[in-house]
């Protein structure tokens, strides 16, 4: 644990301000914020309801050195808290968000209405890193540029913007703005016209939050869909990756579904066709995990599902639907605003600089579609020496 001694905005710096910067090792050694906690400005994947499962499957399957950071004034309030890990790719040690794919957006949660200034942030950044154990990289992505309308601080990193942003519907103006929209209107109406050719295939249902035995029922067609989906489109099955299944599957456990996390589906004849799931909380819902099945797929049945959790949502008295990572057309047809999204790379090290090197080649490579190239010319010169034929 640190003091550091920061002047105060627009006072002398004789007239000091004392921050604290802690670093934990538990959920409960720092104290962390609950989803509902009223001082707090988060996004739900910093909340402790998740960052609980996630410890407990992702990253210990990972391998993960859990950082807790605790930022504190002089008189003991908590400033921000920052979940970060320490993973280990290659030998390689990277700084990173509790993350690995699960977490839509990430940010510290901010506990106070004061900002920190560039001079304030910078500083107390600095005392982070001497705190931390030793790594190579600074990997830090899906910043969000705001938490909750409040700024990031960690936007005085030196970041660059992220791939994609954040889309969300302000559900205040679904009946409105949104629903007025001629794209939108058109996709009611065609949404209407499948459920209406579904319903006479068989009897249609949309299931929200089943209890125990019937969730149980969902989730594993939901992995089992979501898997082809991965499959189909990139060739490598995320729900593989260690831990990943495991948190899905502890965020439907009984006590957890209704609270934090949210799972539905849409049913034909009985049969499970799409289904989705999110979490909620602090009057959001957030759409993460969608699948729905290829044969029924002329029916646009995962878009009937999502429409059902949006009038849904509205329904309920949320003020936010999160339509997730993504800047996909079909989001942004009902999106009414954007998070923007940064990310910061920065090496530590040789090793970590040899390690971004490579990165940024791969991201050339596919960028220029050289890796399907030399797929091809690789897969070509395989036929050819099996044919008994010289390659040029």
């Amino acid at each position: 644990m640190t003091v550091l001694d920061m002047p105060r905005r627009g006072v002398v710096a004789t007239d000091a301000t004392h921050f604290t910067v802690e670093l934990h090792h538990s959920l409960t050694a720092a104290d962390w914020p609950y989803a509902a906690d009223p001082r707090a400005r988060m996004h739900i994947f910093q909340s402790r309801e998740f960052l609980d499962v996630w410890m407990d499957t992702i990253g210990r399957a990972r391998g993960a050195e859990c950082c807790l950071i605790a930022v504190k004034d002089g008189e003991r309030r908590p400033i921000l808290y920052l979940p970060l890990a320490i993973e280990t790719t290659f030998n390689v040690r990277l700084l990173r968000f509790m993350d690995a794919g699960v977490a839509d957006y990430n940010a510290p949660i901010l506990m106070s209405e004061r900002t920190l200034t560039r001079r304030e942030f910078e500083r107390v950044w600095s005392e982070v890193l001497s705190l931390l154990p030793k790594f190579d990289v600074v990997d830090l992505q899906k910043m969000s540029g705001d938490v909750s309308g409040a700024f990031n601080p960690l936007a005085y990193l030196d970041c660059a913007p992220y791939a994609s942003s954040g889309p969300a519907i302000a559900l205040n103006a679904l009946r409105g703005e949104v629903d007025a929209r001629p794209s939108v209107r058109a996709l009611r109406k065609n949404l209407g016209r499948h459920l209406r050719a579904l319903n006479r295939i068989g009897e249609m249902n949309f299931i929200v939050n089943p209890a125990a035995g019937q969730s149980d029922r969902i989730f594993e067609r939901l992995l089992e869909l979501k898997r082809r989906k991965y499959l189909r489109t990139t060739g490598r099955d995320f729900l593989a990756a260690p831990g990943v299944t495991g948190f899905y599957r502890q965020m439907t456990a009984p006590g957890r579904i209704g609270r934090i996390s949210h799972l539905s589906a849409l049913t034909c004849g009985g049969n499970v066709i799409s289904a989705h799931l999110g979490f909620i909380g602090r009057s959001r819902v957030y759409y993460v995990l969608p699948a729905y099945d290829t044969e029924y797929q002329r029916f646009q049945v995962g878009h009937l599902l999502l429409q059902h959790l949006i009038d849904l949502s509205l329904e309920q008295k949320f003020s936010t639907f999160d339509l997730g990572l993504g800047d996909f057309s079909y989001k942004k047809k009902w999106a009414t605003h954007h998070l923007a999204l940064y990310a910061c790379e920065r090496p530590m090290t040789v090793a970590g600089a040899l390690y971004l090197q490579m990165r940024r080649a791969r991201r050339f490579a596919a960028g220029t579609g050289l890796r399907e190239w030399l797929r091809i010319a690789r897969h070509a010169r395989t036929r050819l020496r099996r044919s008994g034929i010289r390659s040029p």
